[in-house]
Parts: structure tokens; C-alpha cells; sequence
């Protein structure tokens, strides 16, 4: 983010003292210690000064209140409807909530009281700057649509993000030419990785490996920062396999990955943002008072740092996905549905299983800390992630126009 730092100092005697070369050298201190550009930053003494500021490549400001000046011309940087944060610190506690005061009532300012929070006010301001300007690769031949107004509104068609096709014919090419020593060696490496191998064959996971390389292939071709796949099955008849074990090697690797109607794309994009730790997309199953089951069937090693147990896709023949074991301990779900409202609640995972036969290979069971939590949800995908960020993931949301319920 392009922030500018604002120092309001007025005209008269304050914090920073009267000297000019003095107050410089100190907001110095202040934006060196706060990690902010001081070649950006304005030392504000007089109204006409905030309205000669050119907005032209800011993407939002930090305003630091040094006295007891309304500077009623603040109102021209609010309507221009970029983010701002005044920053209170012990000395200026009384000026930055004046300040506040009468701009409390617009969505775009907000007030931070320690250097923690500025900083991760900061750093909700990146993460969606990075979501709205990320290029996510879909893996759609778009032959298929669920019918019905509801479906365009989901994240992949919404147009909130920014979603590119892939060339299908380019990518079962892809598949196709992967190079077979290659797919060799990384079937090899992964079944040594393994904690075990039950039903796949040395040759089904090769065809992952091969899906492997083909989707990292255009995924970096198209330049993208995430990829997501719409229905994986509409893939199985020229791949002659599932993708799962491709996917969760692609999270292993780092990319933001998610599969299946594209309600999860949004929840992944935004835990993985604000936590940057592997994300667990998943379907909601079961509920029981305050426990409700979720399971997909990839998940990152890398969440718990164990080896995969490789097993078939349900029941498939010739397919490969990885059953990890997720750990017990405090997660934050998002949900949103078809993308215009956003549910976030904090749980605990008390348990992980593989329910075997035509089930999902993951399946998580997870305690939500509020039971009436469970009654907002919109929709039956979710993503998770370990720790509580819940704070940060509804103020992202609230940041892209959603509705937090």
C-alpha cells in the first residue's frame, strides 16, 4: 500500500515543539519506527495544505493529531473514500479523538490506539489491495453453469476478484507432454514421503504427478497468485484421474488453492492473506449442538507437518489424494455463501478422521466457541485456518463491500 503519512501540527505550540527542522526530524523517528515511507509524508500546519494534497497513487492515509486544530478540511481526504486511520498514541490521546469525533460516521476511517493495532490495521489494508489486484487461475472448461440468478453472485462470477480462465485444450496438453522421468521421480519422492501407501498404484500416482506439473505449468504461464478449480470432476475423463493429490501438493508449495463451486475461493484468499499459513477448504457435513463437521478430500501437509497416507479418491479407481491428520486447536472459519455476506466465528478442531468408503478423505470435526454463530451461516463452504483472526478477516471483508454478519 501507498500510504501517506499526515502530521497535524497547526501553527501554534505542540508535541513536536515550534522548531520546523525539530518537528521534521521527529516525525522522522515516529515513521521509521512505524515502518512508514517519510518521503511521502506531510507536515500539515495550516487547512489549505490538506486540500492541496494530490491523491493521485495514494492508496490510503495515517493521520497523527498533534493538536488541538479541528482542521474541518480532513473532510476532502474522507469523500475521496480512500482508507484513513488516525493514530492515538498516550501524549495525544484527547487530539486524535477529537479528530475522530466528527469523522467517526464514515466507513473508511478508522482509530488505532497502539502501534500493534495501526500496524495490523496496515497490514487488512494490504491484504485487500492484494485480493483486488491478485490474478487467480481457473481451471474451468466452462461447459457447465448451476442454473439460477444466485450462482452469478458467487465470488468467481461476481466480479470482485480478479478470475482468468485457463486455455483447456492448452492445459490437457500440458498434461499430456509432461515429462515422464520427471512425474517418475516426483511419484517416487512422495511415496517415500509417505507414512504409507494404501490402494494406489506406483502408476496412478505418476498421472498425479503429470497433473502435478501441468497445472503448476499454466499456473505460472498465466502469471496468477492463486488457482482454483470449479468441479474437479469435469477434468476425471481426459485426466483418467482426480486432482486432489495435485492440489494439495500445489499448497504445499505455498499457492493458494481451493476446489469445488467456488464459495470457498473467498474465505481461502482471505485467511491465507491475513495468517499466511495453509488454509483447509472444506464442506460443511454434520451438525450437533455446537459441533459441526467439515471435510474436503486435500488438505496442506504443511498445516500439520505430517506425511500424507496415500489412498484412492473415495472409492475411484486409478485416483490419488493424501489423508493428513489434521491437528486439535483453536481455528477461525469464514463462510460466505454467494459472496455478498461474509460470516466469520472462531472453534476448536477436537478431532480429524478418515469415514473411509464414498466419504471425503478429511473429515474434521470442529467445536464453534458460539453455538448461535451457527445459525448465520449462508452457505456450505468454508475455509480454515489455525489461530484467531477473526478481527482482521471481518474487517477485510467489511473492506471489500461484504456484509458481516
Amino acid at each position: 500500500m501507498r500510504i501517506m503519512p499526515i502530521f497535524l501540527l497547526g501553527s501554534e505550540q505542540n508535541f513536536m515543539g515550534e522548531d520546523k527542522d525539530d518537528q521534521t526530524a521527529k516525525s522522522d523517528v515516529i515513521l521509521e519506527k512505524l515502518g512508514l515511507n517519510k518521503e511521502t509524508k506531510l507536515l500539515v500546519r495550516k487547512e489549505e495544505e490538506i486540500l492541496a494534497i494530490n491523491i493521485h497513487g495514494v492508496d490510503g492515509f495515517v493521520i497523527f493529531p498533534y493538536c488541538s486544530n479541528r482542521f474541518s478540511s480532513l473532510i476532502y481526504l474522507v469523500e475521496t473514500k480512500l482508507p484513513i486511520i488516525i493514530f492515538s498514541e498516550e501524549e495525544t490521546f484527547c487530539y486524535a479523538l477529537d479528530t475522530y469525533e466528527y469523522l467517526s460516521n464514515h466507513e473508511n476511517v478508522r482509530i488505532a490506539f497502539t502501534l500493534e493495532e495501526l500496524e495490523k490495521q496496515i497490514e487488512v489494508l494490504n491484504i485487500t489491495k492484494w485480493l483486488v489486484e491478485m490474478k487467480i487461475c481457473l481451471f474451468d472448461g466452462g461447459e457447465w453453469k448451476l442454473a439460477g440468478a444466485a450462482w452469478l453472485k458467487s465470488p468467481i462470477f461476481s466480479g470482485k476478484l480478479n478470475i482468468q480462465n485457463i486455455d483447456k485444450e492448452k492445459f490437457l496438453e500440458a498434461y499430456r507432454n509432461a515429462d515422464r522421468t520427471f512425474a517418475e521421480s516426483l511419484a517416487k519422492k512422495w511415496i517415500s514421503e509417505a507414512q504409507k501407501v494404501l490402494e494406489p498404484s506406483f502408476e496412478d500416482v505418476v498421472k498425479s504427478a503429470r497433473v502435478y506439473i501441468a497445472m503448476k505449468k499454466t499456473i505460472e504461464d498465466m502469471k496468477a497468485n492463486a488457482a482454483y478449480v470449479l468441479w474437479c470432476g469435469q477434468f476425471t475423463k481426459e485426466l483418467e484421474t482426480k486432482m486432489c493429490f495435485a492440489l494439495a501438493k500445489l499448497a504445499d508449495d505455498g499457492i493458494p488453492v481451493g476446489c469445488w463451486r467456488g464459495e470457498n475461493l473467498l474465505p481461502l484468499l482471505i485467511l491465507h492473506g491475513i495468517s499466511h499459513k495453509p488454509v483447509f477448504v472444506a464442506e460443511a457435513f454434520t451438525q450437533q449442538g455446537n459441533t459441526i463437521t467439515i471435510r474436503h478430500c486435500f488438505a496442506p501437509s504443511t498445516i500439520a507437518s505430517c506425511a500424507y497416507v496415500l489412498r484412492r479418491w473415495r472409492t475411484m479407481e486409478g485416483t490419488v489424494t493424501g489423508y493428513c491428520q489434521l491437528p486439535n486447536g483453536e481455528v477461525t472459519l469464514v463462510n460466505c455463501g454467494i459472496g455478498d455476506k461474509l460470516v466469520v466465528v472462531k472453534g476448536n478442531v477436537v478431532d480429524c478422521k478418515d469415514l473411509e468408503c464414498d466419504n471425503c478423505r478429511m473429515t474434521v470435526w470442529v467445536k464453534i466457541a458460539d453455538e448461535n454463530a451457527i445459525r448465520k451461516f449462508v452457505g456450505r463452504e468454508f475455509a480454515m485456518v489455525y489461530g484467531d483472526y477473526t478481527k482482521e478477516a471481518e474487517e477485510i471483508g467489511q473492506k471489500l463491500g461484504l456484509r458481516i454478519l
